[in-house]
């Protein structure tokens, strides 16, 4: 199931953050709190909730001026390759139709380049990463 997450609900949404960082910051050496940026507040959060009650995936949209951009996007190891993923895009990108956006970007490390080009993305560039040193290309979407 894919949940919206609200930042006013502390409880799941420390497990939400909890994850985005174990799952995106950990691995490259982060600390806890590097999973956190100046668009919390304003951003759209989603979870994927297994049958368990468990986040088994994150994902973020948040707007700047008319383009949305979706960030910490990840699913668990053992959850990835069964829809997960995709399902989430989905209701990310459908949080930006609501807005009348239509112009999606992200920010791709290369190891998700090829899922995000499944879902309709395209790579554009090569861009720094925002986090640790692994290659990234900014990617996009028209919706």
């Amino acid at each position: 199931m894919i949940k919206s997450i609200s930042i006013n609900d502390q409880s799941i949404y420390q497990k939400y953050l909890y994850l985005r960082w174990f799952l995106l910051r950990k691995p490259l050496g982060g600390p806890p709190g590097s999973e956190i940026d100046s668009h919390e507040t304003e951003a759209f959060h989603m979870a994927v909730i297994d049958n368990n009650g468990e986040i088994i995936g994150v994902g973020r949209i948040h707007f700047i001026d008319s383009i949305a951009q979706i960030r910490y996007m990840a699913i668990t190891k053992e959850n990835r390759i069964k829809g997960y993923g995709s399902s989430l895009m989905k209701e990310l990108e459908k949080i930006a139709l609501e807005n009348n956006i239509k112009r999606v970007f992200l920010n791709s490390r290369i190891s998700a380049v090829d899922f995000y080009l499944k879902n309709g993305y395209q790579k554009i560039k090569k861009v720094s990463p925002s986090f640790g040193d692994i290659i990234h290309y900014r990617m996009e979407k028209i919706l």
